[in-house]
């Protein structure tokens, strides 16, 4: 039994120690997602993450998770348009670019993959697994990170059979984990 069957609450806040926490999250394998979005004062900007998932069919929406620190964050803003798109196996070089594990910075890591702009104008992957177009909804802050929730205006599914890929134990993975 844990602590919460037994007493009826919560352990105290702050007792793991954030290392441990780190550890255990990443033998957790999550589905790789890259956000990208494009303002007029910085041009495209994105970034590769795993903490994205579905909120809602209705209305469709999504939500992401975003370190405070990052660009993506920093120039979120309500109503702004961006896209959630989930790459295949074969475009890992794309998710490492937009996951900072190259030298590529803002509107270069535009040069991995081919992309295209949405109705609405954000940069979309081409030949991803799936591709949502949304709207910043809402953005709450919690913690070290934004929760942004994405307001879907479009859902392409160019290739949703091809395999994807995850991320667990500090690097990419496919579907049959070899």
């Amino acid at each position: 039994m844990d602590a919460t069957t037994t007493a009826g609450t919560l352990p105290a806040h702050g007792t793991v120690d954030p290392r441990g926490f780190k550890q255990g999250m990443r033998a957790m394998a999550g589905a790789v997602a890259i956000l990208a979005a494009e303002d007029t004062e910085h041009g495209c900007f994105g970034l590769t993450a795993t903490a994205v998932c579905s909120f809602s069919a209705e209305p469709p929406s999504l939500l992401a998770c975003v370190h405070r620190n990052s660009t993506f964050a920093s120039l979120t803003s309500q109503d702004m348009a961006f896209s959630v798109n989930l790459p295949a196996a074969d475009q890992e070089n794309v998710a490492r670019v937009f996951g900072g594990m190259t030298t590529a910075k803002g509107v270069a890591r535009f040069s991995a993959g081919s992309w295209v702009r949405g109705e609405a104008g954000a940069p979309l992957l081409v030949g991803a697994r799936a591709v949502f177009e949304c709207r910043v909804g809402e953005i709450i802050a919690r913690a070290s990170h934004l929760i942004v929730i994405g307001l879907v205006t479009g859902v392409t599914l160019d290739r949703a059979e091809r395999e994807p890929i995850f991320y667990a134990h500090g690097r990419f993975v496919t579907s049959n984990f070899q």
